[in-house]
């Protein structure tokens, strides 16, 4: 596949079978607690998503394409213009990991969340055994803040989390350069 063919699609309710298809994977649901996603509950998320024109958005969500084909998505949610931040999530196909989608596809994103003018700031949570999300943070220049023990729940299992943070200046100093 090809990396220049990859494009985000805003999110629309049309694409909630392949996000559940897709929350279903053995990949997603190793680090994801996916068990609640129902139809009704991953539509009312997509219909609650924002468009970037939208000054009272609370979130943004797109599907990534590449060649004819859904890869996965990628998200902005709990944006506080007050704060001029955003937390980040992403969830690639397992059947195009490893290929640079999904680095590419949150960078897609980066450029468009960082259109706004209050965004100044972006995180993402990875948990500590999560080496390919780890790869992505550093790969598109985000830097590791901290670790927060035994701070969330998965399957029962509590594990540690890692905060990754991405400056705005950080952000356009890595395009320039």
């Amino acid at each position: 596949m090809s990396l220049s063919d990859l494009h985000l699609v805003p999110a629309r309710p049309e694409h909630v079978d392949y996000w559940l298809s897709l929350r279903a994977q053995a990949s997603a649901r190793r680090y994801v607690d996916t068990d609640d996603d129902t139809p009704d509950a991953l539509l009312k998320r997509i219909l609650e998503a924002g468009s970037l024109e939208d000054p009272r958005a609370k979130g943004f969500r797109w599907f990534a394409r590449c060649e004819g084909q859904w890869v996965g998505t990628v998200s902005a949610r709990d944006v506080s213009r007050a704060q001029g931040r955003a937390e980040l999530g992403y969830m690639m196909d397992e059947a195009h990991h490893g290929r640079g989608l999904g680095s590419r596809a949150v960078g897609l994103m980066l450029d468009q969340l960082f259109t706004l003018p209050f965004l100044q700031r972006l995180w993402l949570t990875t948990l500590s055994e999560n080496q390919a999300s780890q790869g992505l943070a550093r790969k598109l220049g985000f830097t590791l803040e901290g670790t927060m023990r035994a701070h969330g729940v998965l399957r029962g299992e509590r594990k540690d989390q890692q905060f990754w943070g991405l400056l705005r200046s950080e952000w356009t100093g890595r395009q320039r350069g």
